[in-house]
């Protein structure tokens, strides 16, 4: 019963996505037809024809590898800090407050400016990296401090009356508040940390990236591959994302 009302359910999803995306290509090939220039608006189908055409490059792959290594690399590097030091900004107070003038920093941070430091402090394969990190770590920390903080202080008195040693407190108590926090942390980080990345290649433009590529189409004034690539990167994100959201079930 259960497992087919679970699959109704998918399947609702699937057709309301489907009918979504169909709605939005309509939408945009109105608005190109409206427009008639394809230097402004490509229509979906030259558009389609690029995305194909960039799939069957050579350097298609290597482009999305190392973009999504980049990715990869500030995502487990901002993950280990935020759940590291937001476990000692959570229960620690003078950690918290000692960390919050550099996570405000962090948040507060224009995003271009970011970059722009990054470059100077890094060679143009690296930085990306770091403005990955900088920008998703605040994300990851406060979610692990505010599901530390949210805990229910009546079951952390009734622990502490039955004399339930901290491992346990942690690892019974703690930690299923922490991990509900930090499962819609981690899937908000992914897909934004994967546009800073994009968006810290276009200025720094390492040797075959995706935003290396995002920048050659620009310079080419070809809007339809600038619209192929941002439709290959949305397509990465969702990946990115079903694949937590499948970790996160297991």
């Amino acid at each position: 019963m259960k497992a087919s009302i679970l699959k109704t359910k998918n399947s609702k999803e699937l057709l309301y996505t489907a009918l979504s995306i169909i709605t939005l290509l309509i939408l945009w090939k109105v608005v190109s037809v409206i427009v008639d220039k394809e230097i402004l608006i490509p229509s979906p189908e030259k558009t389609f024809i690029e995305i194909i055409s960039i799939i069957r490059a050579p350097y298609f792959i290597v482009a999305v590898m190392n973009t999504l290594k980049r990715a990869l690399i500030g995502f487990v590097i901002a993950l280990g800090a935020g759940i590291g030091l937001g476990l000692m900004g959570g229960f620690f107070k003078p950690m918290y407050y000692l960390l919050r003038p550099i996570v405000l920093i962090n948040k507060a941070v224009p995003t271009m400016a970011m970059i722009l430091l990054a470059l100077i402090w890094l060679e143009s394969e690296k930085a990306p990296i770091l403005v990955g990190f900088v920008v998703i770590f605040p994300i990851i920390y406060e979610n692990v401090v505010q599901g530390i903080r949210n805990v229910d202080v009546k079951l952390v008195e009734m622990m502490d009356m039955y004399d339930i040693n901290k491992l346990d407190k942690l690892k019974d108590l703690y930690m299923p508040s922490i991990k509900s926090y930090l499962h819609g942390a981690m899937s908000a980080a992914m897909g934004l940390n994967l546009k800073i990345i994009i968006a810290a290649e276009v200025l720094s433009q390492p040797r075959l990236s995706m935003g290396t590529s995002f920048q050659i189409e620009k310079a080419n004034l070809n809007t339809a591959g600038v619209f192929a690539w941002s439709l290959i990167a949305i397509c990465i994100a969702g990946i990115l994302e079903q694949t937590l959201k499948v970790m996160k079930n297991r």
